[in-house]
């Protein structure tokens, strides 16, 4: 179903304060990108784009998420090149949590955002990596890669079970370390595997 004007704007706020922030604006905000008065206005327009495919939303505060539909059209009318990264599962931030190795959605990164490239987004669950401004909800964009550098931030599974933490090589050993001063360190040997880079961060909610 074919965009008014008016909605094809408030789809471009709505990206625009996205690619800005890492999270969608809420009512209120914006009511005012728009220079509209009433949060009425701005939940009238929410709706048709709802009833046309361009936007889902719940009931819950910055739930506003951009369909591939709405993407496709903003994407040809900006420079930014846009890729969608399959979601898998799940992953922990605090507490292993088994990595279900299932695609859930796919999800839109600017491709300018992933450091040359990426192959799959995680969602986080916890509180462990908050020091990194990774909080619980999050995206993460991840490269598939087996190696990593002292300081990077990796996907890992040890024991079948998938962490994103912080990467650090000591003598005979592999020391994954959370960002919230709360969480220990973990120690690991032979049976670490990691899984990818995380490159970037995405706020969805």
């Amino acid at each position: 179903m074919k965009l008014t004007d008016r909605q094809y704007l408030v789809l471009k706020k709505i990206y625009d304060y996205l690619l800005k922030n890492g999270y969608p604006p809420s009512i209120r905000e914006l009511a005012q990108l728009l220079n509209i008065n009433s949060p009425r206005g701005v939940f009238d327009h929410l709706c048709s784009l709802g009833k046309k495919g361009y936007i889902e939303r719940k009931s819950s505060a910055r739930s506003i998420k951009l369909t591939k539909r709405a993407m496709d059209i903003l994407s040809q009318n900006t420079e930014r090149e846009i890729a969608y990264l399959p979601l898998i599962g799940r992953i922990a931030a605090g507490r292993p949590v088994l990595a279900v190795e299932n695609i859930e959605d796919r999800i839109p990164f600017p491709a300018d955002m992933l450091d040359g490239s990426a192959d799959f987004a995680l969602r986080v669950r916890g509180d462990s990596m908050t020091g990194d401004h990774i909080l619980d909800g999050d995206t993460i964009a991840v490269r598939s890669q087996a190696s990593a550098d002292n300081g990077d931030i990796v996907v890992a599974l040890i024991d079948d079970e998938a962490v994103v933490k912080r990467f650090y090589r000591k003598e005979g050993s592999v020391e994954l370390r959370s960002s919230n001063p709360k969480y220990a360190p973990i120690r690991a040997e032979t049976d670490l595997v990691i899984q990818g880079k995380v490159v970037a961060i995405q706020r969805t909610i």
